[in-house]
């Protein structure tokens, strides 16, 4: 057996580089100014923290995990709600005995409602919009992740991404685990959430839109209290980034939300536009003119414009007023008595007097008399 020589270790000369930042991290060389900074950069780093993370988009605590999508629960109170009814479990054979429903399962999503309901169209179009969603996930992953909050470990409501669950339910079934972005409690803003994610949409319908701004208002008011009250305006559209325009017409219809909201449910008001023109056109008669205006349109159940009140008409004319006479005009009386005062010529035309008219018989009296007292 050979001796072997045992092996030098070997040292590892630092770089220039390295030997640079080992002196700047001790302080070695460098001046008070950099290494402040640099000490200041440390702390920075060591909280995590920075101002920017008060700010609501840091600061809500929520995290991306798999769920159950049974354990998934859609929201009656959400605008993109549909009145679904589930079968649980694998037996789908129950599902023809669902009616005056949505069905979502795996391979089957139809409307039954019933074609009276006031929804079956909205509720049409927007199936129609799923299946094509549905279509789309077929080929590509869900870019936005269906956004829940965890009530308990098997139930989850929606905070937002409806149509992606109704196509993800359509296209798997409810017995497969997908991608949710779950909060770990109620968001205290989960109006304002809601109405910010389907606003991105234009094709809500009017009285979705409605409930979507009234709810997210109350909200506002609740969270931000006497800050509404100083600036409504600018407060409401920061929050859910509305443009002017779209304010002050959703904001002139949530003053009689409680009259334009069952219209808009029977369609009698299907443009937002249309009911705001004819609001502010009747406004500049009072507020009172808007209210009947509104009701009458609820009785006859279709949808008009408003029509100005025309001038009230005074009574009837009943008595024939005559002119004052001075007493030294007795000779006016006297000629107006005896003589023929249609053969005057005092500039008026016999012939087209309407006698049954009592304001132009009196203004003829008093012509008359003018002209005789002259």
């Amino acid at each position: 057996m050979s001796d072997r020589k045992p092996r030098s270790r070997r040292t590892v000369r630092k770089t220039s580089q390295e030997d640079l930042i080992s002196k700047f991290e001790s302080g070695a060389g460098v001046s008070k100014k950099s290494q402040q900074m640099l000490d200041d950069l440390k702390q920075r780093d060591k909280s995590k923290e920075s101002d920017v993370h008060d700010d609501p988009l840091f600061k809500t605590s929520s995290e991306i995990d798999r769920v159950l999508v049974d354990y998934i629960q859609p929201q009656p109170d959400n605008p993109r709600y549909l009145p679904v009814k589930f079968v649980r479990g694998t037996d789908s054979s129950d599902t023809k005995l669902l009616t005056n429903c949505v069905v979502c399962e795996k391979g089957l999503l139809e409307n039954r409602l019933e074609k009276s309901n006031p929804r079956y169209n909205s509720v049409q179009r927007e199936i129609e919009e799923i299946r094509g969603l549905a279509e789309t996930l077929k080929h590509s992953e869900l870019v936005h992740p269906i956004t829940v909050w965890r009530k308990n470990m098997a139930d989850y409501p929606i905070v937002s991404g409806h149509r992606r669950y109704y196509a993800i339910r359509f296209l798997y079934g409810g017995l497969i685990k997908v991608k949710v972005k779950i909060y770990a409690e109620k968001p205290k803003n989960l109006n304002v959430l809601r109405h910010i994610e389907n606003f991105s949409r234009n094709d809500l319908a009017l009285p979705d839109a409605l409930e979507s701004y009234s709810n997210a208002v109350l909200e506002i008011e609740a969270l931000e209290g006497g800050v509404v009250k100083e600036g409504r305006a600018s407060v409401i559209q920061s929050y859910l980034g509305l443009g002017k325009t779209s304010y002050y017409r959703y904001e002139k219809i949530y003053e009689f939300i409680d009259d334009v909201m069952p219209l808009a449910k029977d369609n009698i008001v299907v443009s937002l536009k249309a009911i705001y023109a004819e609001i502010k056109a009747a406004e500049k008669h009072g507020r009172d003119a808007v209210i009947t205006y509104l009701r009458e349109l609820k009785e006859s159940g279709k949808f008009k414009k408003f029509d100005t009140p025309k001038p009230k008409v005074g009574r009837k004319k009943s008595f024939i007023k005559l002119p004052r006479i001075e007493v030294n005009q007795a000779t006016a009386v006297e000629r107006l008595l005896k003589e023929d005062v249609t053969k005057l010529d005092i500039g008026i035309d016999w012939s087209k007097v309407d006698y049954k008219n009592p304001a132009e018989v009196e203004s003829i009296v008093k012509t008359v008399v003018q002209a005789l007292a002259k």
